[in-house]
């Protein structure tokens, strides 16, 4: 089995499934935290399941904290579909149908199945339009040193309207090979 650290969660691989284990070993994650994370991409995850590009749910287990997936060993990072600019753009006008704001748009947290098609997961950061401004004291523990950084830059009294992070993410920082976030942005948010 091979276990990725994803901070609050473990990505455990074995064979064709992937596990998403939020039961984090590192004590900056306060219980609450990792139950909300986990709820968020439950509940996420149960609202985009029909859509195509949803991974593969093979179990939600709420008394372990565990999702379990269909697991191609194609991430973003290692191989991408000709077709991927296009797949992007599609996912980004789902979730915007959807009135749902996923910051961490990287491309780890995609992969690739055997069809081609692009799966998306990592969605407990992802906040619905109608809960803007969220308070980011909660969620401090969860970010790296850059993105806090950015987070505290962007945010005001403590809170963060998502879209402008959103805005900042798909035009400065998030990078895919041939750069498509920035004209995806424009093309679903403007």
């Amino acid at each position: 089995m091979e276990i990725i650290d994803q901070g609050i969660f473990f990505l455990e691989i074995e064979g064709n499934t992937a596990c998403m284990n939020f039961n984090p070993t590192n004590p900056k994650y306060p219980k609450e935290l990792v139950e909300s994370s986990f709820n968020r991409e439950k509940s996420n995850l149960l609202k985009l399941i029909s859509y195509k590009w949803a991974p593969e749910i093979l179990e939600i287990n709420p008394n372990s904290k565990r999702i379990v997936f269909r697991w191609y060993h194609n991430t973003a990072e290692t191989y991408l579909p000709n077709d991927y600019e296009y797949q992007l753009e599609q996912i980004v006008k789902d979730l915007h149908k959807e009135e749902l704001y996923k910051p961490n748009f990287y491309p780890k947290c995609f992969y690739t199945d055997k069809s081609e098609q692009l799966h998306a997961y990592v969605f407990y950061s992802t906040s619905s339009y109608s809960e803007q401004p969220v308070g980011m004291d909660f969620y401090k523990p969860i970010l790296n040193d850059d993105r806090l950084k950015l987070v505290e830059e962007l945010s005001s009294d403590g809170k963060l309207d998502m879209s402008i992070l959103i805005n900042r993410a798909f035009n400065d920082y998030i990078k895919w090979p041939g750069d498509p976030l920035p004209r995806i942005y424009k093309s679903v948010y403007e």
